[in-house]
């Protein structure tokens, strides 16, 4: 396996920097911390750059917070002069682990996502006659259990550069941490990527799983045999444990197909799909809230999350839905 090396410096480039910088700042542009920075824009980058060719930067302490979207989940949100140093990082390591990763991992990679997930799971299931089985899974506390030794070990196969693998040292370990990857930071996402290609190849290569998904910490394998799928699943555990991971206890299940898939917000049957209930009922209560309290919801507010809930509904089904929402609901009508 190539091992890359002399990658630091490419980090530090002046023209990496404001790439970097451009990046961070996306949707951010009104920000008062991100207008403070510009200030003084050209002297942040370059005391940027001296500090890591120095080595002397060190990740500032996170601004915590807490969302509930859907579920209640911590935030450790990275500073902005962090958050540039982070994307300066993925852009040299994605072209060497982009590449590498399997066709069917599909969470927070280019042209991937959870549409494309969906879409493909589709194809899977037109590829057989019923009966055809189903083993849905995740990992237990994902982002919170990652090993920051093992994934050490896995970023030192690929890189070369001990440079690179002190800096992803200083980015996991920043606020005390000593296990887990925090929600927030631009690198957790390519981190828990990197991580768990562990078990997509072992699931390819060692396994020889022909039909299986991955979004993130969520796995799919479909088989016409049940029994094949009861040891698949051992086989998914037992590997996870080398990781020093575990499966969802409530969160593992083999079933038939014909009773629909529910993943990624769409439950697919082999010739339709279906909205997931509660996204539904989300949506249902958010638009009675917007009737009931108009003077607290901008115009713009609410445009957004018609439409974020048109580009949602559109992937499925649900032509008659829209259509019984939009009588019910005439804030609707303009978007839909």
């Amino acid at each position: 396996m190539k091992r890359h090396r002399n990658l630091y410096e490419k980090i530090y480039d002046m023209d990496n920097l404001r790439q970097a910088y451009k990046k961070a700042r996306r949707h951010k542009g009104k920000k008062f911390y991100v207008l403070e920075f510009e200030e003084h824009l050209e002297e942040n980058l370059v005391q940027i750059q001296k500090e890591l060719k120095e080595e002397t930067w060190q990740p500032l302490a996170y601004k915590v917070f807490t969302t509930f979207d859907p579920k209640q989940r911590l935030i450790h949100a990275p500073r902005f002069k962090d958050r540039i140093i982070q994307h300066a990082l993925v852009s040299v390591i994605e072209p060497i682990y982009y590449p590498i990763f399997i066709h069917d991992s599909y969470a927070s990679l280019k042209n991937k996502g959870t549409h494309i997930a969906v879409d493909r799971l589709t194809m899977f299931l037109r590829r057989h006659e019923e009966p055809i089985y189903v083993l849905k899974c995740d990992v237990r506390k994902f982002f919170d259990s990652i090993d920051h030794e093992v994934l050490i070990s896995i970023l030192r196969k690929k890189i070369g550069d001990e440079r690179i693998i002190r800096m992803c040292q200083k980015i996991l370990s920043c606020g005390g941490i000593t296990k887990g990857v925090t929600l927030g930071n631009y690198t957790s996402q390519w981190f828990a990527n990197i991580y768990l290609n562990e078990l997509d190849y072992f699931l390819k290569h060692e396994l020889k799983v022909k039909e299986c998904i991955r979004y993130m910490d969520d796995v799919v394998v479909l088989s016409e045999s049940k029994a094949w799928l009861h040891g698949i699943k051992g086989h998914i555990d037992a590997f996870l444990k080398t990781l020093k991971l575990d499966l969802h206890p409530r969160k593992q299940e083999i079933f038939p197909a014909r009773v629909g898939i529910d993943f990624l917000g769409y439950v697919t049957w082999h010739d339709h799909r279906r909205l997931r209930k509660r996204n539904v009922w989300r949506f249902i209560k958010r638009l009675r809230d917007f009737e009931r309290f108009p003077d607290k919801v901008s115009e713009e507010h609410i445009t957004g999350s018609v439409m974020s809930w048109k580009g949602y509904a559109q992937h499925a089904d649900a032509f008659g839905l829209n259509r019984k929402l939009t009588k019910e609901h005439s804030i609707l009508e303009a978007a839909l």
